[in-house]
């Protein structure tokens, strides 16, 4: 099982600058995103001794995704980008989100097939991501669609809890029902109406709940924490995220990650 950090430039500092930061945590594995592409130079030291996700475009964050249809040129970078450097960053998946337009059926059903083409140029395996514009039935229906064109590329879900939650859907009952399909789960506390990817404890979703939840079905794929800090000044807060589901699921390395941590002057209560 790996536990890690969605790894992304802010405050000012560059993405590898905040990956050698967790890797002095003993973090390994980390979630990638276009975020890194411009300093993928200064990624690729850290990545020998550490396995890596990727997270495709997003509209919101991006300004596109693979479903924007006048944003080939962009898509094709990103394709190339992956392609190009997926065995030096150890990707184990690519987490794909649903077509987010909503401009009627005929859009939704444009968006879907132009992201299918360009998930199927990609040459790492496939995650469908769950989003709060989606409900179960649909996102499995879509998820069936999805599989049939992808096929084995397409090797199952990421699960986000939050999204689920926003959407007022009982996120133990839904775990529950795709447990075997779940092969990473996005983990972020939310408020309600907001996906604020806040540290977990400090919104509205029941952590602790849900992670025993997720121990009980003896889930052993990738937990990464979807964590946003508005600083480096909140810095120990994601560490305490972290902590937090290391002492779940891997005691031995919550135990050695912790005195690390007190060794090295930062104190962590959880």
């Amino acid at each position: 099982m790996q536990v890690g950090l969605t790894v992304s430039g802010f405050d000012g500092k560059k993405p590898s600058e905040i990956l050698a930061l967790m890797q002095r945590f003993g973090v390994n594995f980390v979630e990638l995103n276009p975020a890194i592409m411009s300093d993928v130079d200064g990624i690729l030291p850290f990545t020998d001794a550490m396995a890596t996700g990727f997270h495709l475009p997003l509209v919101g964050e991006h300004g596109f995704d693979f479903s924007t249809l006048d944003a080939k040129e962009k898509i094709d970078d990103t394709i190339d980008f992956i392609n190009r450097y997926r065995n030096q960053l150890n990707l184990l998946y690519c987490v794909a989100h649903p077509p987010e337009a909503h401009n009627g059926e005929d859009s939704i059903e444009t968006g879907l097939e132009f992201l299918i083409e360009n998930l199927q140029r990609v040459e790492v395996p496939i995650l469908l991501e769950n989003i709060e514009a989606w409900s179960e039935r649909e996102f499995d229906k879509l998820a069936e669609i999805i599989r049939t064109q992808l096929k084995s590329k397409l090797v199952g879900y990421c699960f986000d809890p939050a999204h689920a939650f926003l959407r007022g859907e009982d996120i133990f009952k839904r775990f529950s029902a795709i447990a075997s399909k779940v092969r990473c789960i996005h983990l972020s506390d939310c408020l309600q109406g907001k996906d604020a990817h806040l540290p977990l404890g400090q919104g509205e979703l029941p952590v602790s709940r849900f992670l025993h939840h997720v121990a009980k079905h003896r889930y052993d794929g990738i937990i990464n924490l979807e964590i946003v800090p508005q600083s480096l000044a909140e810095a120990r807060t994601v560490v305490k995220s972290y902590l937090t589901v290391l002492r779940v699921f891997k005691k031995m390395k919550f135990i050695g990650t912790t005195a690390k941590l007190i060794f090295r002057g930062l104190q962590v209560a959880v």
